[in-house]
């Protein structure tokens, strides 16, 4: 491809108008500033793809939450499971299907803090109430960002008190959901110079999402309501000229109702659930950044302290009574119980940064730094089964041969805990005013360890005393260790051509790492020793690209193409008996084309328009036993995704503005595993044969999603009106088959049902 064909294809830029180029977010002539490279640059000028959404274009679009975000760039797929469940954010292809107990192949943060959280099955979903911009970061980041940014990071950059003026913003909005309630929130911010070295900025959030699931067995509607209040506290302190300390403290408690996860062989959005499910959950997130300008260089020191609580319940009768006990036991041995688990979960975390960025005029400047975190992380988990139940007199004498006194059916109790130190550093030396180059490099030390046990209460070893009570102390043989270490390195090369104000070119060859880790194993799974640890697995990135202003900046184009070498995969694998433990499997690729464009005043002044393309060829390129054949294509992974939307701002008159904002967004098939046969190696002539059919090989149709609004504003007052899922799209981003084998039920899909058509409206006053 030469580079006049290469420079003509390039679309979809930072989608959001610029502003002012005094701090990071804002920007002139379409050039939003970011800190990606730990410097302040614009995303013109950032040698490698990213994109940077402002806080006026997450307000415009209706943004709330991660999910949100994720549906307009391009590239990012996302099995979004709902607010109980979570999303997992991927990009460039980089997953596997089923990622339960892995680290993240794409990492966030807020601002300097990591909100990858253990036992939130993807990361925190704060809410975004007072965000400047944020930054996606396409490739891998491990120089930088530490370990398991393989396929990017996402970070949220919130925006900073302000010691020159007293500003605030309350907002209140509500909507209804087909098939569902009545949501609202309630939003405020304050921002105090307590003098002129001193600032404080604060605000709050109340968001009540009414559910759209009717739970038919009990006859109770939309039980999968949600309710999150999520604050923030800034506090900004300059006592000298080249001294300056943030503290930043994020508070959210959720609580749930039942999850969105639907059964496909009844009715859409029910439920026939015995327990109600709910869960309370709390994030708290606090952080001191300590920032000293030396001149010649800039010395940062970032501290951080996370926690999580986690206590909720549900029923888990399905998976226990139909698929469990119906994988070793026949239907007619198996009675009528019902089952409900609790689950309380704590985490603790601390990290701390320290990096030195040179500010020097000359060729060449540096990056150099140390990290240290440490992670704690206990859960507690119980499945009881109320007694009696209908034909429990034969079960106890023809199956478990103990009375059941109590409702304990089994336990087990996981305790983690990790740390990391590691040192990076990058050099950059510009070859000409125009051309540079930088290497960059981190060494890393992973450590973990952990301490589970198990109970079957059932039918493990002396499960009953002479009583028919559960024994709820382990036995030797229930209690699992683990330990994990690796060092390492990971390295990365980039090199750009800059046209003067028009543009630049890039090349980058990068190597992405995430550690690996080990398996505590349970009396009944049947997990092999060697399953017990798995390894690092780790990748070699190729990229080039480039992005161009034009007609005078109001046009914006960026693209790129790039491969990506993914070995030592890390996944799920399954024993016989169905339980699953991380293991490695084996290679794959993954590449594509990314395109971004942006334009603005083009045709009619006030017109803002963006559109964002992605291909994603990501496959496996070598056959792994009971997994996938060569060349079938990753699960979960649209090949095709595209982003459009256009915005209309005008003045009318008395300084009221008028507007209008569309965006639709498409994802195109996949599947929710590798292929329909799972491939079986013949020990004896070491070909792989197809065994039978892949139930879990399931179809994920295309889809589009489309939300328009139209908004008034003036004298500091402002008000939308807004329609979420226009067309009131059905889609799945997540199916899982479970097979079953009882009286009550046979195998079943379930899949996460997405929010109906919601209709709103909003209004605020920002003084």
């Amino acid at each position: 491809m030469s580079l006049g064909s290469f420079a003509s294809c390039l679309g979809l830029a930072a989608p959001a108008a610029a502003q002012s180029a005094a701090q990071p977010g804002a920007a002139t002539n379409d050039e939003i500033l970011v800190t990606a490279t730990r410097r302040d640059e614009t995303v013109r000028d950032v040698p490698f793809n990213i994109q940077a959404i402002t806080g006026d274009a997450l307000t415009k679009t209706g943004a709330l939450n991660i999910a949100d975000i994720a549906r307009t760039i391009p590239g990012l797929s996302i099995a979004d499971r709902g607010p109980l469940g979570g999303a997992t954010l991927v990009l460039r292809g980089l997953r596997t299907g089923s990622e339960a107990g892995l680290a993240p192949t794409t990492t966030v943060y807020v601002d300097e803090v990591p909100m990858d959280l253990p036992y939130h099955s993807g990361p925190l979903d704060l809410k975004l109430v007072d965000i400047d911009r944020v930054e996606v970061l396409r490739g891998p980041q491990g120089t930088l960002f530490g370990g398991g940014a393989i396929g990017g990071t996402i970070r949220y950059i919130s925006k900073k008190p302000d010691t020159k003026q007293v500003e605030g913003r309350v907002t209140g909005e509500v909507s209804g959901t087909d098939h569902g309630g009545t949501n609202y929130n309630v939003t405020g911010m304050i921002n105090v110079p307590v003098n002129d070295w001193i600032a404080v900025r604060a605000n709050i959030g109340q968001f009540d999402n009414a559910g759209f699931i009717d739970n038919v067995r009990l006859g109770r509607k939309d039980v999968n309501r949600d309710r999150t209040t999520s604050a923030r506290i800034a506090v900004l302190i300059k006592p000298a000229p080249n001294l300056e300390i943030a503290l930043t403290y994020n508070r959210q408690a959720a609580h749930y109702g039942d999850g969105n996860s639907v059964r496909e062989s009844q009715r859409p959005d029910t439920v026939d659930f015995t327990y109600p499910g709910h869960a309370d959950y709390t994030a708290q997130l606090a952080n001191m950044t300590i920032s000293y300008d030396f001149g010649w260089a800039s010395l940062t020191s970032s501290s951080s302290y996370s926690n999580e609580h986690w206590d909720g319940s549900f029923d888990n009768t399905f998976y226990i009574r139909d698929s469990i006990y119906g994988s070793f036991l026949s239907p007619e041995d198996i009675p009528e119980f019902t089952v409900f688990a609790t689950r309380h979960a704590r985490s603790h975390a601390f990290t701390q940064e320290v990096r030195l960025v040179s500010k020097s005029d000359g060729p060449f400047n540096w990056i150099v730094g140390g990290y240290y975190n440490n992670t704690k992380s206990v859960e507690n988990y119980q499945e009881s089964v109320p007694i009696p139940f209908p034909g429990q007199a034969a079960f106890e004498q023809n199956i478990l041969g103990a009375r059941l006194a109590d409702d304990k059916e089994y336990t087990y109790r996981d305790k983690k805990l990790t740390s990391q130190v590691a040192f990076f550093g990058e050099l950059k030396y510009n070859l000409t005013a125009a051309w540079q180059a930088s290497v960059g490099g981190r060494w890393f030390d992973d450590r973990g360890t952990g301490n589970f046990y198990s109970i079957d209460q059932w039918l493990g070893i002396d499960a009953r005393d002479a009583n028919g009570f559960a024994r709820s102390t382990p036995l030797p043989g229930d209690i699992s260790n683990g330990h994990y270490k690796e060092t390492g390195t990971v390295w990365r090369f980039n090199t750009s051509y800059k046209f003067g104000k028009a543009g630049l070119i890039y090349a980058t060859v990068a190597q992405g790492f995430r550690p690996g880790g080990f398996n505590l194993t349970t009396p009944n799974t049947g997990i092999p020793p060697a399953g017990r640890q798995f390894r690092s697995d780790n990748i070699v990135s190729y990229e080039i690209g480039g992005k161009f202003s034009l007609l005078n900046n109001r046009v914006y184009v960026s693209s790129d193409l790039f491969r990506i070498n993914w070995s030592d995969i890390q996944t799920t694998v399954r024993t016989p008996l169905g339980f699953s433990y991380l293991g490695n499997a084996g290679k794959a690729v993954s590449q594509g084309l990314e395109i971004e464009a942006q334009a603005r005043d083009v045709g009619l002044r006030g017109v803002s328009l963006n559109i964002g393309y992605s291909y994603t060829d990501a496959k496996l390129t070598q056959t792994i036993d009971h997994i996938g054949f060569d060349g079938e294509h990753m699960p979960l992974v649209p090949r095709h995704s595209l982003s459009l939307m256009a915005d209309y701002a005008t003045e009318i008159g008395q300084g009221i503005k008028i507007g209008a904002n569309w965006l639709s967004t498409y994802s195109s098939n996949a599947y929710a595993d590798f292929g329909p046969y799972k491939p079986v190696l013949d020990r004896t002539s070491g070909q792989f044969a197809k065994a039978s059919l892949n139930p879990q090989y399931l179809p994920l149709d295309s889809y589009w999603l489309t939300n328009v609004s139209l908004r008034i504003e003036g004298g500091g007052w402002n008000a939308r009106v807004f329609v979420d899922n226009l067309f009131n799209t059905r889609f799945k981003t997540y199916r899982d088959f479970i097979d079953a084998h009882s009286n009550f039920s046979g195998p079943d899909v379930f899949y996460t049902a997405n929010r109906p058509r919601t209709i709103g409206v909003g209004i605020g006053k920002h003084f």
